[in-house]
């Protein structure tokens, strides 16, 4: 499945994280080169921000990392 847009990446990395977290917010999703980067903020009260790299051509996640 090709990736065409940021509300598609955005949708890709929510649902991804929505399996181990419940509550998520949308922060940015940019193109760089053929990797879509998502941010995101994660948790209620001990937010952490999540960047999630979903790859444009095939929208799988290739990684993700989280920081306080």
């Amino acid at each position: 499945m090709k990736v065409e847009n940021s509300s598609q990446a955005r949708i890709i990395a929510t649902k991804f994280l929505e399996q181990y977290n419940s509550s998520i917010t949308f922060r940015s999703a940019t193109l760089e080169g053929e990797v879509w980067v998502v941010i995101l903020d994660v948790g209620m009260m001990n937010t952490q921000t999540t960047k999630v790299l979903v790859d444009r051509s095939t929208g799988n996640i290739l990684s993700y990392t989280s920081k306080n």
